[in-house]
């Protein structure tokens, strides 16, 4: 069997992405040091910190490519770290070549706020869910948890770690396609946000223009029940967005989504879709049960002259799932539940489809080499 050259390996390497910035490892200049003695290699990759999340996978994924390639190979992993002026030049050249979702008619991003207009009507969850769908669906998605005071998405997808932070760009972390930020990943869940208004809105520009979102196909935002700041400097920062409205059947829940929605209008983003959530339950025997009322949600769309793009029932196992960590559509499929958020996600990709775009590549003005 063929010993691997230099030139192998590098090319197995560049075809490694990082799991973080999602670039290959040549293309970040993330390679530092390459033996290549027969069939015992030794690399060395430079983390973007000293400790970062991405050890452990660089110790299985390395070793796993080349030996695909080259099975005889002995294959060492080492680490260094990123200089202070390396991860800067590397956060300089992200933001240059990945423009921020909200920035104008230029932006390849479809923004999408989902809102309500009282808490408890599972807006969080829906947007947790229609996320996920869409990622299933093989979108790339992006949801910032927008609900500062009672953030929720975090637990929802099992995220618990604080995102990387590139000099003053902020990498967020994935899980199930999907990339998120919220207030949560920077603070305990027992803490409480006790912000006013400038300060929100400085965090929402912040978490909008400072965070490297890549240019996603979709972008949800899971505004916080009301009419208050959050939601007017979500439109001030993304005018034009399109806006899904959470109720339930319930007749007052729809007065005051609809108080919600029209508040949206008049700030400039636009209400495209109403999703009617606790819709009914369904017993072991078979039974529908209207526990809320019925036709909430399609007076509300009716109302707003919007479609009515989702009834989702009502199933303990969804509370269960989003207390794990585990959204159901990816959990358990083949629900009730699953499917109604499934078809919702393919109305709002009917609705709202995604942009076309161009592959983008960074250029890295880095030291080091192979």
């Amino acid at each position: 069997m063929t010993t691997p050259s230099r030139d192998q390996v590098v090319a197995l390497l560049g075809e490694i992405h990082d799991p973080e910035l999602h670039r290959g490892l040549n293309e970040l200049h993330m390679v530092r040091g390459l033996t290549v003695e027969g069939y015992r290699i030794a690399v060395t990759v430079a983390l973007t910190v000293p400790n970062s999340a991405s050890r452990p996978y660089y110790l299985e994924v390395i070793p796993a490519k080349i030996r695909n390639a080259f099975p005889d190979a002995e294959v060492k992993v080492d680490f260094a770290a990123m200089s202070e002026e390396e991860r800067q030049a590397l956060s300089e050249s992200m933001r240059k070549d990945s423009p921020a979702p909200m920035a104008g008619s230029d932006s390849k991003t479809q923004v999408i706020a989902i809102g309500s207009g009282k808490g408890g009507v599972g807006k969080s969850t829906t947007s947790v869910n229609l996320a996920a769908s869409l990622a299933k669906s093989g979108h790339s998605v992006g949801l910032l948890d927008a609900d500062v005071w009672g953030f929720s998405v975090p637990r929802m997808l099992g995220i618990y770690e604080k995102p990387a932070v590139l000099g003053d760009l902020i990498v967020p972390p994935e899980m199930f396609g999907v990339k998120v930020v919220s207030i949560g990943l920077f603070t305990s869940e027992d803490n409480p946000v006790m912000w006013r208004g400038p300060m929100l809105h400085k965090a929402l520009q912040q978490f909008l223009e400072d965070v490297h979102w890549d240019d996603p196909d979709y972008l949800l935002l899971d505004l916080p029940p009301g009419t208050g700041d959050v939601a007017m400097s979500i439109a001030q920062f993304v005018p034009g967005a399109a806006m899904i409205t959470v109720t339930t059947p319930q007749a007052v829940a729809e007065k005051v989504a609809q108080r919600a929605a029209f508040m949206a209008e008049k700030t400039g983003l636009k209400p495209a879709g109403v999703i009617e959530n606790m819709s009914y339950f369904t017993c072991d025997h078979g039974t529908r049960y209207e526990l809320f009322g019925r036709g909430g949600g399609a007076k509300l769309a009716e109302r707003l002259k919007v479609p009515l793009i989702g009834t989702i029932p009502l199933d303990p196992t969804l509370m269960e799932f989003a207390d794990k960590g585990a959204p159901i559509v990816l959990q358990a499929p083949d629900s009730e539940v699953a499917h109604a958020y499934d078809r919702a996600a393919k109305e709002l990709r009917n609705l709202i489809p995604p942009k076309p775009k161009a592959k983008k590549r960074i250029s890295l003005p880095l030291s080091g080499g192979h």
